[in-house]
């Protein structure tokens, strides 16, 4: 395994105070989530450490004295639990802000999914990154809803990667992108493993129905090729938009019947990305990575792994 000194830099509000937190700090977990759910971390001092403030700026580095650091994200103080032995900080990342939890009420006319993204990465003072290129709103309504839920809303549609990290708003396909970054891990690195097979149905193929306006009837699309078949209840405006949805939610049905877990020596590995495993025999292949758990204490650096496919 590796025999690397682990090591971490820390700055609150912008001042380096590394020094400091490592006479004081007992363990550090970094949560970070896939989608929509918030990235946290937490601290573990001992009771002689001095309470940051609320919404304190926290930004993390980790990794080897060897080989250096990388950045970890920016997480805000939310609270501060202290007793007689300890001192727990619990902050959450910075990136989803109040105002993308801000329900709103508006409507887009004639835009693509890619520009819907850009405005809203832009209303939020985020970057973007968007391929649909080929998903296209005659009309879409956001009523009483958040920027944030109206993002997620539009990713179940399409089974996209929705996330946001490091100030940037992702919202990708998951099939087939290589701009994904994709994190190989062989079995004789991994410390512990378990992968678990679903009892979930296996859908070969999905059926859509679009209204044709120049025949003024209903038609019917098929994306894949089998049974059992998923039928979708929805009416769609055309042929090109039912067979966009059908693939996408044949994707969503059919994920999550491999998932598990696995822990290795700490490294800079990201949720919302693919992950490549070699030496698991009939496990083998490629995954979505949908958390990361980064544990540094005194015993070592530890990461810990959840994927599915």
């Amino acid at each position: 395994m590796n025999k690397f000194t682990p090591d971490f830099k820390i700055e609150v509000n912008g001042k380096d105070v590394t020094k400091t937190v490592k006479q004081h700090l007992v363990n550090l977990s970094l949560k970070d989530e896939a989608g929509d759910a918030t990235d946290d971390l937490t601290l573990n001092f001992d009771n002689l450490f001095v309470r940051p403030n609320y919404e304190d700026k926290i930004k993390v580095w980790l990794g080897y004295k060897e080989t250096g650091l990388y950045y970890c994200g920016a997480f805000l103080v939310q609270t501060t639990e202290k007793n007689q032995n300890s001192l727990r900080v619990s902050a959450t990342s910075t990136n989803f802000t109040t105002e993308i939890k801000k329900k709103r009420n508006r409507s887009y006319e004639n835009i693509s999914l890619c520009d819907l993204v850009k405005k809203i990465a832009d209303s939020n003072s985020l970057k973007y990154k968007c391929d649909f290129k080929d998903v296209f709103f005659k009309h879409l309504s956001q009523t009483d809803e958040s920027d944030l839920n109206l993002l997620n809303r539009i990713a179940k549609m399409y089974n996209a990667t929705f996330n946001i990290k490091n100030d940037t708003l992702i919202f990708i396909k998951k099939q087939g992108d290589n701009d994904l970054p994709v994190f190989e891990i062989n079995r004789k690195n991994v410390s512990s493993w378990t992968i678990k097979y679903a009892n979930k149905t296996l859908y070969k193929s999905v059926k859509a129905t679009w209204h044709d306006t120049k025949e003024n009837k209903q038609k019917e699309v098929i994306f894949g090729n089998g049974e059992p078949q998923y039928v979708l209840q929805d009416t769609f405006k055309d042929k090109s938009e039912a067979l966009k949805r059908a693939e996408g939610i044949m994707d969503l049905l059919n994920s999550g019947i491999k998932s598990g877990n696995l822990t290795i020596d700490g490294m800079n590995i990201i949720a919302g990305a693919k992950l490549k495993l070699n030496g698991f025999g009939e496990d083998d292949g490629e995954y979505s990575i949908k958390r990361v758990t980064h544990n540094l204490s005194g015993s070592g650096y530890t990461v810990r792994v959840e994927f599915e496919s």
